[in-house]
Protein backbone atom coordinates (compact mmCIF):
# COMPACT_ATOMS: atom_id res chain seq x y z
CA UNK A 1 0.00 0.00 0.00
CA UNK A 2 1.22 3.51 -0.79
CA UNK A 3 0.41 5.95 1.87
CA UNK A 4 -1.01 9.66 0.50
CA UNK A 5 1.02 11.05 3.13
CA UNK A 6 4.18 10.15 0.80
CA UNK A 7 3.11 13.15 -0.97
CA UNK A 8 4.52 15.67 2.41
CA UNK A 9 7.70 13.44 2.77
CA UNK A 10 10.62 15.52 3.32
CA UNK A 11 12.83 12.55 1.89
CA UNK A 12 10.41 11.79 -1.14
CA UNK A 13 10.08 15.81 -1.61
CA UNK A 14 14.25 15.57 -1.95
CA UNK A 15 13.33 13.22 -5.28
CA UNK A 16 13.94 16.57 -7.95
CA UNK A 17 13.37 14.40 -11.22
CA UNK A 18 10.22 12.67 -12.19
CA UNK A 19 11.94 9.17 -13.20
CA UNK A 20 13.23 9.24 -9.76
CA UNK A 21 10.05 9.47 -8.29
CA UNK A 22 8.96 6.61 -10.54
CA UNK A 23 11.72 4.45 -9.83
CA UNK A 24 10.55 4.62 -6.25
CA UNK A 25 7.32 3.78 -6.74
CA UNK A 26 8.17 0.96 -8.71
CA UNK A 27 10.61 -0.21 -5.86
CA UNK A 28 7.25 -0.24 -3.69
CA UNK A 29 4.73 -1.53 -6.17
CA UNK A 30 7.11 -4.04 -8.49
CA UNK A 31 6.21 -7.89 -8.78
CA UNK A 32 9.33 -8.68 -6.99
CA UNK A 33 7.89 -7.03 -3.88
CA UNK A 34 7.51 -8.90 -0.49
CA UNK A 35 5.42 -8.55 2.75
CA UNK A 36 8.66 -7.50 4.24
CA UNK A 37 9.78 -4.59 1.65
CA UNK A 38 12.82 -6.41 0.99
CA UNK A 39 13.64 -8.26 -2.20
CA UNK A 40 16.58 -9.08 -4.83
CA UNK A 41 16.18 -7.06 -7.62
CA UNK A 42 19.35 -7.22 -9.91
CA UNK A 43 19.61 -4.25 -11.77
CA UNK A 44 18.81 -6.67 -15.26
CA UNK A 45 15.54 -7.48 -13.78
CA UNK A 46 14.59 -3.39 -13.26
CA UNK A 47 15.71 -2.26 -16.33
CA UNK A 48 13.49 -5.08 -18.66
CA UNK A 49 10.49 -4.26 -16.50
CA UNK A 50 11.06 -0.51 -16.71
CA UNK A 51 12.10 -0.31 -20.19
CA UNK A 52 15.26 1.87 -19.52
CA UNK A 53 18.71 1.90 -19.69
CA UNK A 54 21.24 1.03 -17.21
CA UNK A 55 22.69 4.37 -16.94
CA UNK A 56 18.96 5.88 -16.48
CA UNK A 57 17.95 3.15 -14.08
CA UNK A 58 21.05 3.40 -11.95
CA UNK A 59 21.10 7.49 -11.70
CA UNK A 60 17.21 7.25 -10.27
CA UNK A 61 17.90 4.34 -7.99
CA UNK A 62 20.68 6.07 -6.63
CA UNK A 63 18.87 9.24 -5.81
CA UNK A 64 16.10 7.21 -4.58
CA UNK A 65 19.20 5.85 -1.97
CA UNK A 66 20.13 9.17 -1.21
CA UNK A 67 16.99 10.50 -0.37
CA UNK A 68 16.72 7.58 2.59
CA UNK A 69 13.37 6.02 0.50
CA UNK A 70 15.76 2.69 0.29
CA UNK A 71 18.91 0.95 0.81
CA UNK A 72 20.78 -1.73 -1.46
CA UNK A 73 22.68 -4.45 -0.58
CA UNK A 74 24.97 -4.59 -4.09
CA UNK A 75 26.76 -7.78 -3.04
CA UNK A 76 23.38 -9.61 -2.99
CA UNK A 77 21.20 -7.37 -5.24
CA UNK A 78 18.60 -6.87 -2.50
CA UNK A 79 16.90 -3.75 -2.21
CA UNK A 80 14.86 -2.69 1.15
CA UNK A 81 11.97 -0.21 0.75
CA UNK A 82 12.73 1.90 4.35
CA UNK A 83 10.16 2.60 6.68
CA UNK A 84 8.08 -0.25 4.97
CA UNK A 85 6.78 -1.99 7.88
CA UNK A 86 6.01 0.88 9.67
CA UNK A 87 3.15 1.50 6.93
CA UNK A 88 2.19 -1.74 5.98
CA UNK A 89 2.50 -3.52 9.72
CA UNK A 90 1.34 -7.13 10.10
CA UNK A 91 -2.71 -7.72 10.23
CA UNK A 92 -2.82 -10.74 12.76
CA UNK A 93 -0.55 -13.60 14.09
CA UNK A 94 -0.41 -15.46 10.34
CA UNK A 95 0.23 -12.54 8.69
CA UNK A 96 3.14 -11.85 11.45
CA UNK A 97 4.36 -15.19 11.32
CA UNK A 98 5.00 -15.23 7.64
CA UNK A 99 6.82 -11.90 7.30
CA UNK A 100 9.08 -13.39 10.18
CA UNK A 101 9.56 -16.19 7.99
CA UNK A 102 10.16 -13.98 4.62
CA UNK A 103 12.80 -12.08 6.87
CA UNK A 104 14.87 -15.06 7.60
CA UNK A 105 14.95 -15.49 3.94
CA UNK A 106 17.04 -12.20 3.23
CA UNK A 107 20.32 -12.50 2.51
CA UNK A 108 22.06 -9.58 3.16
CA UNK A 109 22.70 -9.70 7.18
CA UNK A 110 22.54 -6.17 6.95
CA UNK A 111 19.20 -5.65 5.83
CA UNK A 112 17.91 -8.60 7.47
CA UNK A 113 19.20 -7.11 10.96
CA UNK A 114 17.38 -3.77 9.99
CA UNK A 115 14.17 -5.87 8.86
CA UNK A 116 14.11 -7.82 12.16
CA UNK A 117 14.49 -4.03 14.14
CA UNK A 118 11.70 -2.66 12.10
CA UNK A 119 9.45 -6.01 12.44
CA UNK A 120 9.64 -5.54 16.36
CA UNK A 121 8.51 -1.78 15.86
CA UNK A 122 5.59 -3.16 13.98
CA UNK A 123 4.49 -6.05 16.28
CA UNK A 124 6.47 -6.21 19.27
CA UNK A 125 8.00 -8.83 20.75
CA UNK A 126 5.18 -9.54 23.44
CA UNK A 127 3.31 -10.71 20.34
CA UNK A 128 5.51 -12.93 18.84
CA UNK A 129 4.24 -16.36 20.12
CA UNK A 130 5.63 -20.12 19.96
CA UNK A 131 9.56 -18.83 21.10
CA UNK A 132 9.75 -18.33 17.24
CA UNK A 133 13.12 -18.37 16.06
CA UNK A 134 13.07 -14.59 15.52
CA UNK A 135 13.27 -14.61 19.35
CA UNK A 136 16.42 -15.87 19.44
CA UNK A 137 17.73 -13.77 16.53
CA UNK A 138 21.39 -12.19 17.15
CA UNK A 139 18.89 -8.77 17.21
CA UNK A 140 16.85 -9.53 19.68
CA UNK A 141 19.64 -11.53 21.77
CA UNK A 142 21.77 -8.27 21.26
CA UNK A 143 24.29 -9.82 19.28
CA UNK A 144 23.87 -7.22 16.80
CA UNK A 145 26.57 -4.83 15.58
Amino acid sequence: MVSRSIWRSERFGALTAARDKLVYFFFLTCEHQTGTGCYRLPDGYAIADLGWSLDEYVTSREAVEAAGLIDRDPDTQEILVERWLRNNPPQNQKHATGIKNMIFAVESDRLREKLEADFLEAWPAEQIQGGHRLANSAYLQGRHQ
